[in-house]
């Protein structure tokens, strides 16, 4: 017994496995890379753009040879894990000061392969903080893919040491510089536009820190950006730019989760609407996150265009930030990684989708575990159960409680749904007066909406219902209902005004509640008095409408008379009609009936005649004899042709080759074989009919030929038909097909088959013939394609029957045939007659 220990070769392969593979386009890949600086404590990165090379430099604290042994070249770790990473920074203040105030962005090891994605080759400068050598190191991505048996450790990269005389961006001695050459693909105008609108949403662009700078530099288009109108320029800082729409009037929902506390706020263009705190029920996983989102309407988009020079749809809508750097793919353009848009489709502005919001979630953790990123790096987080709680603080806590006063109080959807009227034209009118809100900058139509009011008091009654949430503020506008008009709506409102001002102790609303109802009742009383005096006219039209309706009532009998005559007129007219219809149909039947009987004799006359051809007969006449006679000599006649030819070419030569001989003996031998099939015919009855051309069924041919003239002479193998009803005319001569059936059933038998079964199909319109026997199965020296050709066979025949059937059938019926490999039990042809 042989015992030990096994390890894995990681094997070349493993490069694209981790880099390409993952990293699935050039704007994720320097990502990558200004993440690696980011994480390396740098406050300045350079992208230079030239001809044929990116430039990645940054001022981080660089690294030792060491670092590069144990870290950089170390596949799939990352010293970020394993908190290794700041172990010699605690004497360097200014990199320890950046490293109090970050998180790691990245912490799987592999961010360095986004360089193959971007370019084949590779040259790394870099110098460490408080080091007096500079290192590099050149790798060539293609020499891992020379051999994919080469371990991916034997690779050797060529590495060089100097003193310290680079300079980072800064004029800083350290940092890291990554050339990258012989690039993948081309950077042109609108793909560097792209990129710089990219590294804008790297890092959370709400946060005003500035602590992290990126710069571009492509000279090749600095000319360009002097002649652009577009306020996007390529070269320089990369700023985020989308601090410019923040003090944009929108309504939008702030959410501020610290340690405990959520702490909620809604604001409508610049104006609190309310303001509520409850406990953090998620403290044991998330304990630090901001979410910010705004819907935009009409007029915040076309704000947020001139602005940003781009609609807000092809910029994105809520993306997310762990840690201060942006998780992929939320926010993308079309990107629905929120699940907000399958809700929008099942209603109709019921709901808000991706293209109504703009906005960012901003996790702080350091718990990597539940909230880490799938291996592609643009897949988004992976799923866990700090996922599923992020989700559903996003959802519950943000999203739907922007959405309950966007829709209901903004757009009228809630005091519509919940019948707040007294009915539906009352509603239908309020909300037609919410319709122009989508172009204003303030919340003035909400304002001015009885309608929206009464949705807001519900809104914040169902706050104050949950005995988690403290409402610390609210719009008292938007609960001022004393001077409104009360007559239109339920009254069930006034109670839940007062819950309100219960619950908040609010002493200045108990008293609006209070002159609310005073109105509202005086508004009651007055509508029951005028009630009753509609009441009355009501009556007294009722008296004069039942005058009327008696006058009414005589004029529709006397026209009612009119048309009862019309009717019966109308009625002998069309019965006529029916009459004439329905002896036309009977005549139609019975011509059809006619018809039908027509075909049926005909058809029964066309099959006794084919039975009568070739059922058997015990007399023959003279004249059936001396037919026989003269096609046996005429056969015999071209036989004896045939002879003197081959006489003549061998006189003439002196001999002929191989391939002239077996066409010869392949003629003589398929014109004695029609003689011997025509001998068959000698005891049967009509045998001449069977030697010329005739159109008929093949199918019905078959069957009759096999069971009454070969079969009556071959009685040691039975015959079996399936689907034989099929019906197959075609125009042949039966001679012909007679002599393919006599070789098939004679290689039979000449097998010892005991059974014979022929299938008949019909696919796309052609016969397939299946003839299979139970007996032996071909000999297995021979080869499948070579069954017919002449010679070639594995009884003691001379081998030229199969390739007469194949002659036969493809020079005078159109057809192919096949032989069945997959047949175990004996011997299969397939043969396929085309129309």
């Amino acid at each position: 017994m042989d015992k030990g220990l096994l390890s894995f070769d990681i094997k070349t392969g493993m490069k694209n496995i981790i880099g390409r593979d993952l990293i699935t386009d050039d704007f994720i890949a320097i990502y990558e890379l200004v993440k690696n600086s980011y994480d390396a404590y740098a406050d300045y990165v350079k992208i230079t753009l030239n001809n044929d090379e990116i430039i990645i430099a940054d001022n981080g604290k660089g690294m030792s040879k060491l670092d590069l042994e144990k870290k950089w070249f170390a596949v799939a770790y990352s010293a970020k894990k394993d908190n290794t990473e700041d172990a010699d920074l605690a004497r360097v203040s200014h990199l320890n000061n950046l490293k109090s105030r970050r998180f790691y962005a990245g912490a799987k090891g592999v961010g360095r392969f986004s360089c193959d994605r971007l370019g084949g080759k590779l040259e790394l400068i870099t110098s460490k903080v408080n080091n007096d050598e500079t290192f590099k190191v050149n790798v060539d991505w293609g020499e891992f893919e020379k051999d994919a048996q080469q371990s991916f450790g034997s690779v050797k990269i060529p590495f060089e040491s100097s003193e310290s005389n680079t300079a980072f961006p800064n004029n800083t001695n350290h940092g890291t510089i990554l050339k990258i050459k012989d690039l993948n693909s081309t950077w042109n105008e609108n793909k560097l536009r792209e990129l710089r609108r990219s590294l804008e949403k790297l890092i959370n662009p709400f946060s005003k820190e500035n602590s992290f700078t990126i710069e571009i530099e492509a000279k090749d288009f600095i000319e360009v950006d002097n002649n652009s109108s577009n306020n996007l320029k390529i070269n320089g800082i990369v700023d985020n730019s989308i601090l410019k729409i923040l003090d944009l009037k929108t309504t939008q929902i702030n959410l501020s989760l610290k340690n405990e506390i959520i702490t909620t706020k809604i604001i409508d263009r610049g104006t609190l609407i309310y303001h509520i705190e409850e406990s953090n029920n998620y403290i044991s996983l998330i304990d630090d996150l901001e979410i910010n989102l705004y819907f935009l309407n009409r007029s915040a988009k076309i704000n947020f265009g001139k602005l940003m020079d781009i609609e807000p749809v092809n910029y994105g809508n809520v993306f997310l930030f762990k840690n201060g750097f942006r998780v992929q793919p939320y926010g993308n353009v079309g990107d629905d990684s929120w699940e907000l848009d399958n809700r929008k489709q099942q209603g109709y502005n019921r709901f808000l989708g991706t293209r109504d919001l703009f906005g960012k979630v901003d996790l702080i953790t350091e718990n990597f575990n539940e909230f880490k990123e799938v291996s592609s790096r643009a897949g988004g987080l992976v799923e866990t159960s700090g996922k599923k709680i992020l989700f559903s603080i996003f959802k519950d806590k943000a999203f739907l409680r922007l959405e309950r006063y966007v829709a209901g109080v903004l757009w009228g959807e809630a005091f519509k749904r919940k019948k707040y009227f007294l009915n539906e034209e009352l509603a239908d009118f309020h909300r037609e007066g919410l319709k122009e809100d989508k172009d204003k900058d303030s919340y003035e139509d909400a304002l001015n909406n009885i309608g929206s009011k009464i949705d807001f008091v519900n809104l914040i009654k169902t706050l104050t219902d949950d005995k988690n949430i403290q409402i610390l503020d609210y719009n008292r506008e938007l609960v001022n209902l004393v001077n409104e008009k009360l007559d239109e709506v339920q009254p069930k409102f006034i109670t839940d005004l007062e819950k309100i001002a219960e619950k908040t102790n609010d002493l200045e609303l108990l008293n609006q509640v209070k002159l609310t109802e005073e109105n509202f009742n005086k508004i009651i009383k007055d509508k029951e008095e005028a009630e009753k005096r509609e009441e009355e006219e009501r009556q007294k039209r009722i008296e004069a409408e039942k005058i009327a309706e008696l006058e009414k009532i005589k004029r529709e009998e006397a026209e009612k008379k009119q048309k009862e005559e019309e009717d019966k007129r109308k009625k002998a007219e069309f019965e006529a009609k029916e009459h004439e219809l329905k002896r036309r149909e009977e005549e139609i039947k019975r011509k059809e009936a006619e018809q039908k009987a027509k075909d049926a004799e005909q058809k029964a006359e066309n099959r006794k005649r084919q039975l009568d051809r070739l059922r058997s007969s015990e007399t023959i006449t003279y004249k059936d004899l001396r037919d026989s006679n003269h096609i046996i000599g005429v056969y015999s006649d071209d036989i004896s042709k045939k002879i003197q030819l081959i006489k003549r070419k061998i006189d003439k030569k002196g001999s002929i080759d191989k391939n002239e001989f077996f066409e010869f003996l392949q003629e003589i031998s398929l014109v004695n074989e029609k003689i011997n099939t025509l001998t068959k015919f000698t005891t049967k009855s009509g045998f001449l009919e069977a030697r010329l051309s005739t159109t008929e069924n093949i199918v019905g041919y078959i069957e009759n030929y096999v069971k009454n003239i070969y079969g009556s002479l071959h009685k040691e193998m039975s015959y079996e038909f399936s689907n034989n009803q099929l019906v197959f005319e075609k125009e042949f001569q039966p001679i012909e097909l007679s002599v393919v059936l006599d070789n098939i059933l004679n290689n039979s038998k000449k097998k010892g088959a005991s059974r014979v079964m022929f299938d008949f199909e019909n696919e796309n319109g052609n016969l397939v013939l299946s003839i299979k026997d139970i007996g032996k199965s071909l000999d297995n020296s021979i080869a499948k394609e070579l069954i017919f050709e002449e010679g070639v066979t594995s009884t003691k025949g001379a081998g030229l029957g199969l390739s007469h059937v194949k002659r036969i059938l493809e020079n005078d019926f159109n057809a192919s045939i096949e032989y069945n490999p997959d047949y175990s039990k004996g011997f299969e042809l397939l043969i396929t007659f085309k129309k």
